[in-house]
């Protein structure tokens, strides 16, 4: 693991799913400077050997994909000092490999501004922050998993607090 990546060690990640008809363009959840981007080169039609009901693999597999698919990987200096550095991953999944980042480091980014995108299919991306930013998740009343809604583009998904207000 690298020192950059050893910052978020304990901290909190959001990932999301996107279907193969979803919006599949990255924007930033933040305003900010771009810090580093890097690919990952990773496998594709992998799925975890337990699967037994979800034969595409896309589903019950997101957490072994998110390790061992093509990433990209966009780390963001956040304006907001209770952010600070956090980091966007997309993971391309099933037949998907390209992740392609249109930003570049030392880019200024506004929350909302395009990160990059992928070009075909299903996938699922990571929202990663350190462990001592205080964040809170909007789920709009949904239990995370499979029989969700999407949530709008640009729409907010979470509350990040000071670090003395919320323990």
């Amino acid at each position: 693991m690298s020192d950059l990546a050893k910052q978020f060690h304990g901290g909190t990640v959001y990932q999301a799913f996107l279907s193969a008809t979803s919006y599949h363009r990255w924007h930033s959840p933040v305003s900010g400077t771009i810090y580093k981007t890097e690919l990952v080169d990773g496998s594709y039609y992998s799925q975890t050997h337990n699967i037994q009901d979800d034969p595409a693999s896309p589903n019950m597999s997101q957490g072994y994909l998110a390790q061992v698919a093509a990433r990209g990987i966009v780390y963001i200096e956040a304006d907001n000092p209770d952010i600070g550095l956090m980091c966007f991953v997309s993971i391309g999944m099933s037949e998907v490999s390209s992740n392609e980042i249109t930003v570049k480091e030392k880019d200024k980014v506004k929350k909302g501004d395009q990160l990059g995108m992928f070009h075909f299919g299903g996938s699922t991306h990571c929202l990663i922050f350190r462990p001592e930013v205080k964040i809170e998740f909007d789920t709009r009343g949904q239990i995370p998993g499979l029989h969700t809604h999407n949530i709008p583009v640009k729409a907010k998904i979470a509350t990040v607090f000071p670090a003395d207000k919320k323990e």
